[in-house]
């Protein structure tokens, strides 16, 4: 069954409000402060969070017949929900007790809970990394004869794509890499210590767009896989480290410090485009 544009964006919509009241409902009855009394603002945001991160896979399981956006939303779902259920319960802890410091600091973390509150803060980080994980899964479609078609891709998830069309493509995944992680870093309170916070920003956003841009570009264009899918896999990582409670914060390391996992996508890019090269000579040596 082909569901028409407006009805698959209702579809969609209807799945990703159904997610959020599940969870927002498991939080409530563990005793969290998640209804409207907590600050409309606060409920707001969960809800059109954890909204966003069922949506975005149900349209694109409706609109192009891609699966692994929606099964990884499910293990990701499930495994936050068993995590809120699992014991121990949620424990109260001193960052004196993490950093081993010889008197309290008066600064309070919690343990074993609040899953799905950092779920919802993270969703638009996991809602970008199901639509990569869609892409990749597209791509891996194209390329096989066994595994069936994707339903009328847009043409950029068929390489080689001309330059400009490339660039706007590249630009606009970069864009919503950039507001994404600013957005995210500013929802866990990243600043820099002794120094400009504006300029730690200015600084992340840029390197978030380069970070997004560069992969998606050399996919476009070259049908490069492998630093798009570092790219997918550095993604999925921030948000699922978010999730964990720890002295350090893993986004502030991935925001600040992109120009690591830029490296890392870069490197992975190379040695495909190497590997393709070689393959291509043997081939001709084979044939002469």
């Amino acid at each position: 069954m082909v569901l028409h544009r407006p009805r698959r964006a209702l579809a969609s919509g209807a799945v990703g409000v159904l997610h959020a009241l599940a969870l927002l409902a498991l939080a409530a009855r563990l005793g969290y402060d998640v209804g409207p009394a907590a600050g409309p603002v606060a409920f707001a945001t969960r809800v059109v969070g954890l909204a966003l991160v069922a949506a975005v896979p149900a349209w694109l399981a409706l609109r192009y017949r891609l699966l692994a956006p929606l099964l990884a939303l499910c293990a990701a779902s499930a495994a936050v929900a068993g995590l809120e259920l699992a014991p121990p319960g949620p424990t109260f802890r001193d960052v004196a007790e993490l950093e081993r410091l010889a008197h309290p600091t008066g600064v309070t973390v919690v343990e074993n809970g609040l899953y799905v509150l950092r779920y919802a803060v993270s969703a638009p980080v996991w809602a970008l990394g199901l639509l990569g994980v869609g892409a990749l899964e597209a791509d891996a479609r194209d390329r096989s004869a066994r595994l069936p078609a994707v339903l009328d891709p847009p043409a950029w998830l068929s390489p080689p794509v001309s330059r400009r069309p490339a660039a706007r493509v590249a630009a606009v995944a970069g864009v919503l890499h950039a507001a994404v992680s600013a957005w995210f870093a500013a929802e866990l309170g990243v600043a820099l210590a002794g120094g400009s916070t504006l300029l730690l920003y200015a600084w992340g956003a840029a390197g978030a767009f380069v970070l997004a841009a560069a992969p998606v570009y050399a996919y476009c264009r070259g049908r490069l896989v492998a630093p798009l899918a570092g790219l997918v896999a550095f993604v999925c990582w921030d948000a699922a480290a978010s999730l964990g409670v720890t002295v350090e914060d893993p986004h502030a390391l991935y925001f600040g410090g992109w120009f690591l996992p830029l490296a890392v996508c870069c490197g992975l890019g190379v040695v495909e485009y190497a590997l393709r090269a070689l393959t291509r000579l043997d081939g001709r040596s084979a044939s002469a």
